[in-house]
């Protein structure tokens, strides 16, 4: 196996995970904020326009891992959410009928549907776990990659290895079971450590091989998929309009996906033209400046942002001073917060209200 990555030194934590879900909330500047991971980015929609009647005007957020946010929301109103949200049912709710959430990121490649299964098997056995860290990322990778290139805590590829913080295990598998024993042998070291690269791939490597095999791994001789297309919402942000024609065309039988890129793939869909031309406005349905920028909320929404970081870069767009090749991070303060994995420019808004550019390679913050 490569060598592990993994950092200096541990961060020292003098606090729990804080991740906000369905029913732990962050108390932003603008109220209560809920977050909802899906199963492998899956959202019906009846859960898409519950989301959005609680949003009200505000836009719902889609998020780097993947998952639905709503900011904005009294504690009356976040339970009520919750509340309806697992009345809803289905094969992959965002919350099951006992009201449990899934307390971390289990995200697979969008397209294809041979990821759905596992990916339910994955999240339904997490499901009100109150031991597993909110920072936790696990990823099921239908071969393609793109899923593989976010250096997941936990990757498993269909047909292939499993990968921990980016790095080759060699061990191999059923998609689930694999992914779940990663999890499991995570949980049994992890101390304090929020995510894998803190305690050293190794470590969980070796709590990993002495267990019995983990199933057979599948090796495809085929895969096929659907007919799909993929909208971005400017930096993650669906507006009321937004969900209700995505919705709309989920009752018409389009399978709904939101990925880690912030974007939506509709897969199954029986007329591309005619959905892209009703979404045509709320979001960007072709090539866009956009597609290699996103931002942190900034203020007034965001008490420590020194500066209204989407409205600033709304005009740097339009000027034509923002959106090229490498992917730019607009935040409102050193925190960072949303910063993408990967080559980034962080543009990052100062105490005077100017901004400065870094060069990142990857994560600003733990």
């Amino acid at each position: 196996m490569a060598a592990a990555r993994r950092r200096d030194a541990a961060p020292v934590r003098d606090r729990p995970d804080a991740c906000p879900g369905a029913w732990r909330r962050h108390e932003a500047a603008d109220g209560a904020l809920a977050r909802f991971r899906p199963v492998g980015g899956a959202i019906s929609p009846a859960e898409l326009r519950l989301l959005a009647a609680a949003a009200g005007s505000a836009p719902l957020e889609v998020t780097s891992r993947g998952s639905w946010q709503v900011r904005g929301l009294s504690d009356q109103g976040a339970d009520d959410l919750a509340a309806a949200l697992s009345r809803v049912g289905g094969p992959a709710p965002l919350l099951d009928e006992q009201g449990r959430d899934v307390p971390c990121s289990v995200v697979a490649s969008p397209r294809s549907p041979a990821l759905d299964a596992p990916a339910r098997a994955v999240a339904d056995a997490l499901r009100g776990r109150t031991d597993v860290p909110g920072r936790l990322l696990v990823a099921l990778d239908d071969g393609s990659g793109d899923v593989l290139g976010l250096d997941a805590d936990v990757t498993v590829v269909l047909g292939g290895t499993l990968h921990l913080a980016g790095t080759p295990t060699g061990l191999t598998g059923d998609l689930a079971a694999l992914a779940l024993a990663a999890v499991e042998a995570f949980l049994t070291v992890r101390g304090e450590a929020w995510r894998v690269a803190e305690v050293g791939t190794e470590r969980v490597v070796d709590g990993l091989r002495p267990r019995e095999g983990y199933g057979s791994p599948e090796h495809p001789t085929s895969l096929t998929w659907p007919e799909a297309i993929e909208v971005l919402p400017r930096l993650g942000e669906v507006h009321t309009e937004a969900a209700a024609v995505l919705a709309d065309l989920g009752d018409e039988g389009a399978t709904l996906r939101v990925t880690p890129w912030r974007t939506v793939v509709l897969r199954d869909v029986t007329d591309p033209d005619d959905a892209r031309a009703r979404l045509d406005g709320l979001v960007e349905t072709g090539p866009s400046p956009w597609s290699t920028l996103s931002a942190c909320v900034g203020a007034p929404r965001c008490a420590k942002s020194h500066t209204d970081v989407r409205g600033d870069l709304a005009r740097a767009v339009a000027e034509g001073r923002a959106g090229g090749a490498l992917h730019a991070h607009w935040v409102g303060c050193a925190r960072a917060c949303g910063t993408p994995a990967g080559p980034v420019a962080v543009v990052e808004g100062t105490s005077d209200g100017t901004y400065r550019t870094i060069a990142r390679a990857g994560k600003v913050c733990p």
